[in-house]
């Protein structure tokens, strides 16, 4: 009985950090999760979130320009990465682009302030970074 115990607890300690990753608040994923204001929320590319209270939903479409500098290497600019978003409100889509490093790093839309504040993961030298692995993280404040 004591080898079953142990072992139980030994999957149950695997488990929970995979399951509380999996499930963190603030990212909202592919589902269109509602975030509240002022709150950062992390999107995967084609994830949506939902402003609550608020007609704003914003897609988080693609990464489309990643010049940043990878770790390990020694750079003379910091490099950047710009990031392309779609905002609905009245069912009016309208396309974004948004920068970590440079201008614009946030738009207007809809009364609401959109800012681009992180992305992930790192660039490593000579392995370009999978579309479908980056993760944004976006904030909306009320204008």
């Amino acid at each position: 009985m004591l080898i079953r115990m142990r072992s139980g607890l030994a999957a149950l300690a695997l488990a929970l950090p995979v399951a509380l990753l999996a499930c963190g608040p603030a990212d909202a994923g592919r589902r269109g999760d509602t975030v509240g204001e002022g709150r950062t929320f992390t999107l995967a590319p084609g994830g949506t979130a939902r402003l609550e209270g608020a007609d704003l939903a914003v897609t988080f479409t693609r990464v489309s320009q990643d010049s940043r500098c990878p770790r390990g290497v020694q750079c003379v600019w910091e490099g950047d990465v710009t990031v392309d978003v779609e905002a609905v409100t009245g069912g009016k889509a309208t396309a974004h682009r948004l920068n970590l490093n440079r201008e614009p790093t946030g738009v207007t839309v809809a009364g609401h302030d959109l800012r681009l504040v992180a992305i992930r993961p790192d660039r490593v030298a000579g392995r370009p970074v999978p579309a479908g692995d980056y993760r944004a993280d976006f904030t909306l404040t009320r204008r």
